[in-house]
């Protein structure tokens, strides 16, 4: 069946056709297309009559197409409406409402009517500025009354007395999205500053609104026999959005909305009724998590009787039986935020009845039946709770002491607390476990970590006396499950143990016991799991196993042990290298004996490919540690033979044409390498002597490039470029080379991996297929030669310049065909800047050192945001250079002086709307500097500017002048930032940004 053609409409039917087409399925292309024409109708000069004839109809769809031409026309041709047209259109908008409020249409479609009309306050706030009282006289009406009628009507009190149910619906829905959109405005604007005391005027309206749908007309407390839930639902959603509203408003503007809080002791006491209750909890909690300090104490005090009352009771008691419906769920939210708001009193007050009650209860939550995340939905939320706790506890160990009795308290039932957690935390039988599914096990996880988190809060106030718990739930239990939880809740505090000797002495039992000889028995019937969590434990502690050295063999033994169990190799490996980087200096005379290990793992078909990179690094670290080159030699020649048996697998693997496994075992080589030269890196807490060689000169030659070492050195080339031959220059296997070859860049004295600049730049030239990453590998190169006591590279630098500038010719001057290249040529330009601005501004021939400067300015108008940031960035550090020698800095203010009228030019493109709002800050900082630096600037702004309609028609000549007066006049400083976002808003056409 052929698809519909899809024409512009040429009647009111044809619009009504394409509505409904909206609603049928079609695909996103066709989609649209109709909506871009409709889009086209609505914002033509016939919009307003066709918002009304849509409007006539009865379908539901075509009603709220009807609204939102009006919202379309409002926010299109606001600006060009007369005085009188305006009231004329405020009366027929309102007349719509009231009409589709009497006839009980769609609530969907009175919304968004509701919502024009807050359009309609946002554009001509002085035009209806007691916009609530005023549709509530209309809608009592039953028409679209004048002002002047609705101040001679009777109080909204009186009217809202007798007013029907779908009128005060209307009222309430209009007087939340009021404050939702006005909510959105930019406060940060002085122009839109007046929206706040337009909304405060209009606080009295609202509270009567809102107190007439949640009355309670026997008393606070008592709930109506009968009355309509809608309404009370609606009314409390209205209270939530003006709290919100107003606590916004108190701290953009200090202004105040007192009268919100007399509704407050109504709202709360709804808790109690089955139909509201989780309409009220959703308010409550709202608040509560907003600013507890809208509660007044007589608020908190009306809450926590509630909370402990027989009806709470009930609740709790459902929930703990394992009850996980939405209802309960959503009181266990309710009685742990308002008890982590209310934590300070709560924890000063556990010897009292209601704050026993409140902490049993929260102690109860945890002890739910159930996999937390799996059957169990309500515990992962008290940590918030029990973490406030131990955050206010350590706020106070300074005023008060933890001799306190309320700390000394509060210290019980954080331990407490830690106890059900654990209890929480044990990792199910494999059987059960398997029928989980991801997301439950996920959850299961996460759940695992935030107990992790908060026990090592928890460790702060409760010191080493936890640290002891736990230790001897180890060594004093026969239960796999329960010493994996302990041993979890261990490798949590590895991070918050010092070197206190009280510590060490439970370490020392812990790690001296017999638990690890049972875990190194790979016969033994032990859960995977406790498994898992011992090999992570060991490598946590490496600072221990630093300070007390004898207690390394037996827990790197157990660790290599585990390394041959396929599900255990990864965290083993990692805890191996964890050990052998703390530790290395300790384990240099077990170097024969590591090696061996690795080539009996290596041996192995099964051996890990992560796993093979992590001890192979393991092992350079302890070689690092050897006193002398020449006896790193040995043990590094060894490693390097176990990798050249992979590069020969490798090869033996493209000959046979399995080039999807010479690939993958290619890669795995040069990782290795990796592996290799990042262990072999200096550690960060060496001292590293920078007046080994001077500013710029050659350093001597070093062992690694003579002799033997040299010859090492070489292999590692060759190799390197072996890999990449045989496997055609594959663009991964160049990703992976030039990570090898920048394992040296970091270092500050010679080393294996530390290569010559010329070699590292001739491998980059011979592969430059792969562009991104050879620019990327060159930026760094630059950048490792740019710090105080590195070689000079010009001759390097001269090469991969020549490299890029025949890449930007190649391009011409339109780098949005190439936006990753062009964000690599502006980071690669930048890079030069600090020490070689000489090799680039000297380039010959200059024409292809103008183009480059022209490539980097049209990239300042692509449309992706990394390359207008590149580009900005390379031009606010040019600009900015000074101090240069005479004739470099002679040729830098030559080329600005060139290329200034075009950045500018560019610039004010960008600003004026050609940029996303997001990147005015980065595409402003070249401009701040220019007018701090140079003197032509206003002219060049001015001769930007002159064009008419540039950057967009939406900008008038004063709004240009002002602009560049405002920029010239602040010189750079920060304010420059929100003029040029006001500027961005203007010709966009935006009068009133929303925060985003």
């Amino acid at each position: 069946m052929m698809a519909m053609a899809i024409l512009p409409p040429k009647s009111l039917e044809d619009v009504v056709t394409l509505i409904h087409r909206l609603y049928l399925p079609g695909t996103p292309e066709e989609l649209t297309k109709i909506q871009g024409i409709l889009q086209d109708v609505q914002k033509s000069p016939d919009g307003w009559q066709l918002a009304d004839s849509l409007l006539e109809r009865h379908d539901q769809h075509v009603r709220f197409f009807g609204a939102l031409t009006f919202t379309v026309k409002l926010n299109s041709d606001w600006e060009s409406l007369s005085e009188e047209y305006i009231h004329v259109l405020r009366t027929r908008l309102i007349g719509w409402l009231v009409k589709l409020v009497t006839e009980d249409s769609s609530p969907l479609v009175i919304k968004k009517l509701c919502s024009t009309l807050v359009v309609f306050f946002i554009r001509f706030p002085e035009s209806w500025p007691d916009c609530v009282r005023h549709l509530t006289c209309c809608l009592f009406a039953g028409r679209a009354v004048s002002v002047a009628e609705a101040l001679d009507m009777p109080s909204s009190s009186q009217l809202l007395k007798t007013m029907k149910p779908g009128a005060k619906l209307g009222a309430l829905w209009f007087a939340t999205i009021l404050v939702e959109e006005v909510g959105k405005v930019d406060t940060k604007n002085i122009k839109n500053h007046h929206f706040c005391f337009k909304i405060q005027s209009n606080e009295a309206e609202a509270v009567d609104l809102v107190n007439n749908a949640i009355e309670m007309p026997n008393g606070v407390g008592s709930i109506p026999e009968s009355f309509d839930a809608q309404l009370v639902d609606a009314g409390l959603r209205t209270f939530e959005a003006w709290v919100f509203y107003s606590l916004r408003a108190y701290i953009d503007f200090r202004a105040e909305f007192p009268l919100l809080k007399s509704l407050t002791p109504i709202a709360v006491n709804w808790l109690a009724n089955e139909d509201i209750f989780e309409a009220t909890c959703d308010v409550v909690i709202g608040i509560l998590s907003q600013s507890f300090s809208f509660f007044t104490p007589q608020d908190n005090h009306s809450l926590a009787n509630i909370l402990t009352s027989p009806w709470a009771v009930k609740r709790y008691e459902s929930l703990i039986s394992g009850d996980s419906d939405w209802s309960s769920i959503q009181f266990c939210r309710l009685l742990v935020t308002f008890a982590e708001a209310t934590v300070q009193k709560l924890a000063k007050s556990l010897d009292t009845s209601s704050g026993r009650a409140m902490i049993e209860m929260l102690h109860g939550i945890l002890t739910i039946p159930g996999y937390p995340q799996v059957e169990d939905e309500t515990s992962g939320t008290t940590f918030e709770f029990w973490g406030s706790l131990v955050e206010f506890l350590l706020e106070n160990d300074a005023e008060d002491g933890f001799d306190e009795p309320w700390v000394v308290n509060c210290q019980k039932e954080i331990k407490r607390a830690i106890e059900e957690f654990w209890r929480k935390i044990r990792v199910p039988p494999n059987h059960e476990l398997i029928t989980w599914s991801k997301d439950q096990k996920d959850g299961f996880m996460s759940f695992r970590k935030d107990v992790a988190d908060f026990v090592e809060s928890a460790y702060g106030i409760l010191g080493p006396g936890l640290f002891q718990h736990l230790v001897d739930q180890v060594t004093h239990n026969f239960n796999w499950e329960e010493i994996e939880a302990s041993l979890f809740c261990l490798n949590s505090l590895s991070d918050s143990l010092g070197d206190d000797p009280y510590e060490d002495i439970y370490m020392e039992r812990l790690f001296g016991s017999s638990l690890f000889v049972m875990l190194a028995d790979v016969e033994a019937n032990i859960p995977l799991k406790a498994r898992t969590t011992s090999v992570n434990l060991v490598g946590s502690y490496a600072s221990f196993f630093e300070r007390q050295p004898t207690y390394l063999p037996p827990a790197l033994n157990f660790l290599f042990t585990c390394i041959s169990t396929p599900a255990l190799a990864r965290n083993s490996s990692k805890s191996i290298s964890s050990l052998c980087s703390s530790c290395r200096s300790t384990l240099t005379s077990e170097l024969s004996a590591f090696l061996h290990q690795y080539e009996v793992f290596s041996a192995s078909p099964n051996a890990d490919d992560i796993a093979k990179e992590r001890v192979l690094c393991a092992i350079s670290y302890v070689i690092q540690a050897l006193p002398s080159e020449q006896q790193q030699l040995g043990p590094i020649s060894k490693l390097l033979r176990f990798v050249e048996v992979d590069a020969q697998r490798c090869l033996l693997l493209v000959q046979h044409q399995r080039e999807e496994e010479a690939k993958e075992t290619g890669l795995l080589v040069l990782r290795c390498l990796v592996s290799i030269g990042k262990g072999l890196q200096a550690p960060d807490d060496l001292p590293v002597d920078l007046s080994a060689s001077g500013e710029g000169l050659q350093p001597p030659v070093s062992f690694w490039e003579a002799a033997e070492g040299g010859l090492l050195q070489r292999k590692v080339v060759e190799l390197v470029r072996t890999l990449c031959h045989a496997l055609r220059g594959d663009g991964e296997v160049i990703d992976a080379s030039c990570c090898v070859f920048k394992t040296g860049f970091t270092e500050m004295t010679p080393g294996l991996f530390v290569f010559r600049p010329d070699v590292v730049t001739e491998f980059l030239l011979e592969y430059r297929a792969r562009t991104e990453t050879i620019l990327a590998t060159a930026c760094t190169l630059i950048s490792s030669h740019s710090i105080a006591g590195s070689a000079d590279i010009s001759a390097q630098v001269r090469q991969l310049l020549s490299f890029v500038a025949t890449l930007v010719m190649d391009m011409g001057d339109t780098p949005q065909n190439e936006p990753e290249i062009a964000q690599s040529v502006a980071e690669f330009l930048s890079r030069l800047l600090r020490r070689y601005i000489n090799v680039l501004v000297f380039y010959q021939p200059n024409d292809w050192l103008e183009r480059m400067f022209v490539f980097v300015l049209e990239s300042l108008v692509v449309r992706e945001t990394l390359v207008k940031k590149a580009a900005a960035g390379f031009w606010t550090a040019f600009v900015s250079l000074t101090d240069e020698a005479p004739e470099v800095q002679v040729a830098v203010e030559e080329i600005i002086n060139g290329c200034g009228p075009r950045l500018v030019k560019k610039l004010c493109w960008a600003l004026g709307g050609g940029c996303q709002r997001s990147e005015v800050d980065t595409i402003v900082e070249p401009l701040k500097k220019l007018v701090v630096r140079q003197p032509l600037s206003k002219k060049w702004l001015q001769a930007a500017l002159e064009q008419p309609g540039f950057p967009t028609s939406n900008i008038s000549e004063k709004d240009k002048r002002l602009f560049i007066e405002k920029v010239i006049s602040l010189r750079g400083k920060r304010g420059t930032n929100q003029v040029a976002k006001e500027f961005w808003l203007k010709a966009r056409g935006t009068e009133f940004a929303y925060v985003s």
